[in-house]
């Protein structure tokens, strides 16, 4: 009996279960805020408003209106603000006797620009189309006859399709290489996909797609769609319908998600919004998206219970947020690989600094210490143990050193990402660094290194508020060639990544991830002249691999975002020079020392794939390469004691030439001679996942020190340790 009442319970708990994880989520709605009477006295039809646009910056609103082919042109106070629309100061600009004249009245529909604004064009129902050059963005009381731009009397409603009996819907996609035109006919509902060999010229199409919405878009003689619209990155299709002279049917947007962006042919339905405004059905006509997507306008045409000719204004809880949102997933991707790329940087830059330093100090050589100690846990590798040593040993006889300890702390502060297709973010950046090296034959050098960061991105305009990042990098590096004329460095390391996602100060997003990349340096032996300025050049390539996470998302969203796992290449080469003031250096002298660098990132555009939990449709988005010029200059100081110390400070910038991107860094850095009762040992065991230590243990007086920490290199799942250990012996 309690076997069956258990079989019973259970089979309820998956009953409801289902039913609970089944039920559909919750759609986003846009969040009404006021309306704003197009009209003067508030007299309608004019204008009769079928299309709706406004500049980027919010302060002009253009209204196309279809009874009197004009374009009206309103001023705005506030930007993105409807209420201070300077409706009695309107402009006026007729379209017509300009010697391509669009339609009859009452088919002319609407206005939209390219993505600068320097071209500006008028569609119709009938297909029907003018198209102006602008001297000056934006300027549509300008458009002359002289402005026009021909089109061959082509008609957009049968050129490229057959499906289109009533143009109703016109839109481009970000680079102009696509058009798009919808079907306003009652019953077709077709969205026709165009390729424009040459961009922005509507008149240079070939068809490529037709997506029939009429599955979703139900046929009815007192509807049909109107207006398209995309999201900014193409992976949202938005569509809407309209009430013909019946304001009392509920009329929607439809929402599409792409899985490739601005391919309608990879469009999957998502959910629709029924549009309402200020607790009315609306009959809306002419739409756009403003403030980056965070604002939604919609235009009235007939009459409804607030009035006609209507302009409506909502507020979106998220960018493009109807009926789903989703965080500014390129701002978050960016940011994760943004941070691995300065990780590299960072690790191979503080490297070669260290070869530097060591270049300054050629004569120093008490500055190193004389014990060191290799351990190998590894029946291979233990048979190599002696021979290791031994050569260690042989090399102090042929007056080289023995291992010397560095330690180098930086702080970084810096803001990317001020353009347009990307959300700005202020960067932080802390980190220690601990290395040893060892002077060999013929000036060469051979040391490891091991460097704990955090960066903090700040996220401005995005829901997400911060990306924060804590790496490990192990660096091993040496000198492959050093003569008379040059140095030729190299360094290789490995990383493990922890990056947390926080929104409102709450993680709601966990990601590891790894990374191999190395470094190659070339610095000259000799100055230019006698300007104390050596040549230098530097190369630099990376491949790291962010392991699939979940975005839990925020207040609003109705699903999670799931990210696939990515790997990507990223790397840079630069030239420039170095100076460094080296007579006379000796203990209690300072040096002065900078360098000025131009760098050419050549990192690749990278494409991420992420599904939304409520519709489970993947969608690729592409990162495109930004900064890809950059400005390095370098100052600091440096100053040597008797104690067999070294202190140096350098500050430094990093300056995009391709955008305003900076960041600002600062290093200090202490160099001290190790005493004799100190171990450092760096362990490697293949056969345990690649399992490397980097330790160092010292004795003092009351207690003894040891720091170590471990990685395994071809772990599956990434893992570091790092331990701090004090004890004392009675």
């Amino acid at each position: 009996m309690k076997k069956i009442i258990s079989l019973i319970v259970l089979f309820l708990y998956f009953l409801f279960s289902f039913n609970f994880f089944s039920a559909n989520a919750e759609i986003v709605k846009p969040v009404y805020k006021q309306l704003k009477d197009s009209n003067v006295d508030g007299v309608d039809n004019f204008p009769s408003p079928t299309g709706v646009n406004m500049t980027p910056d919010g302060k002009k609103m253009f209204i196309m209106s279809h009874f009197d082919n004009k374009v009206y042109i309103y001023d705005l106070t506030t930007p993105f603000d409807i209420s201070t629309m300077d409706v009695g100061n309107r402009t006026i600009v007729n379209t017509d006797g300009l010697g391509d004249n669009l339609s009859t009245a009452a088919e002319n529909d609407k206005i939209k620009f390219n993505n600068d604004g320097t071209k500006v064009f008028f569609f119709s129902a009938t297909g029907h189309a003018q198209f102006h050059n602008l001297a000056t963005p934006y300027d549509v009381a300008s458009i002359s006859a002289s402005t026009i731009i021909a089109n061959d009397g082509i008609n957009y409603r049968t050129a490229y399709s057959s499906t289109i009996s009533s143009m109703k819907g016109f839109a481009f996609n970000n680079d102009g290489t696509k058009m798009y035109l919808s079907d306003g006919n009652n019953n077709t509902n077709n969205i026709v996909q165009v390729q424009l060999s040459t961009p922005y010229d509507p008149s240079s199409g070939t068809f490529e797609h037709n997506l029939d919405t009429n599955s979703v878009v139900t046929a009815n003689p007192d509807k049909f769609t109107g207006d398209i619209a995309f999201d900014d990155d193409g992976t949202r299709l938005y569509l809407t319908k309209i009430n013909n002279n019946n304001t009392t049917e509920a009329t929607f947007i439809y929402v599409w998600k792409l899985y490739k962006p601005f391919e309608l042919s990879s469009a999957n339905y998502v959910d629709k919004y029924q549009i309402s405004g200020n607790g009315n059905i609306l009959s809306n006509y002419g739409w756009t998206f403003g403030k980056d997507g965070m604002k939604l306008y919609l235009s009235t045409e007939d009459l409804n219970n607030d009035g006609d000719d209507r302009i409506y204004e909502y507020d979106l809880i998220c960018p493009y947020g109807i009926v789903i949102c989703e965080n500014d997933n390129d701002a978050i991707v960016s940011s994760q690989i943004d941070t691995a790329k300065s990780i590299i940087s960072i690790n191979t830059s503080y490297i070669f600094k260290r070869f530097d330093w060591i270049k300054r100090n050629d004569n120093n050589e008490n500055l190193n210490s004389k014990n060191i100690n290799i351990k190998v846990h590894n029946p291979i590798l233990a048979s190599l143990k002696n021979k290791l040593q031994s050569s260690l040993k042989n090399n102090k006889k042929n007056n080289t050193s023995d291992w010397s300890l560095w330690t180098h702390g930086d702080i970084s502060i810096g803001r990317v990402g001020d353009k347009n297709s990307s959300t700005p973010k202020e960067v932080e950046v802390y980190g220690i660094m601990i290395g040893a090296d060892k002077k060999l034959k013929n000036n060469k050098i051979m040391g490891a290194a091991l460097r704990y960061g955090n960066d903090k991105i700040d996220l401005e305009t995005n829901p997400v508020d911060e990306i924060n990042t804590d790496s490990l990098s192990l660096n091993l590096y040496g000198t492959l060639i050093s003569n008379e004329k040059i140095n030729f460095n190299m360094v290789l390391g490995i990383s493990a990544l922890r990056i947390d996602q926080l929104s409102s100060g709450n993680i709601t997003g966990e990601r590891n991830g790894k990374q191999i990349f190395t470094g190659l340096n070339l610095l000259s032996n000799k100055s230019t002249g006698n300007s104390k300025l050596t040549p230098t050049a530097k190369f630099e390539f990376g491949i790291t691999e962010l392991s699939e996470y979940t975005d839990f998302g925020f207040v609003g969203n109705p699903g999670d975002i799931i990210y696939d796992k990515l790997t990507f290449e990223t790397g840079n080469v630069s030239m420039g020079v170095k100076y460094n003031d080296l007579e006379n250096y000796s203990n209690n002298n300072i040096n002065f020392n900078g360098s000025l660098e131009y760098i050419n990132d050549f990192t690749s555009d990278i494409d991420y794939k992420m599904r939304n939990t409520v519709d489970n449709i993947s969608v690729i988005h592409t990162l495109q390469r930004h900064s890809t010029h950059n400005l390095k200059a370098n100052f600091g100081f440096e100053r040597l004691f008797d104690n067999n110390k070294t202190f140096s400070v350098n500050y430094e910038r990093l300056q995009g030439l391709s955008e305003s991107s900076y960041q600002d860094s600062l290093f200090i850095k202490l160099s001290t001679a190790r005493e004799n009762d100190e171990e450092f040992s760096f362990n490697l065991n293949p056969l345990e996942e690649g399992l490397a230590m980097l330790e160092y243990k010292k004795a003092m007086d009351l207690f003894d020190l040891k720091v170590n920490s471990d990685y395994k290199l071809n772990g599956k799942i990434p893992y570091y340790n790092l331990n701090l250990l004090i004890s004392n012996s009675f």
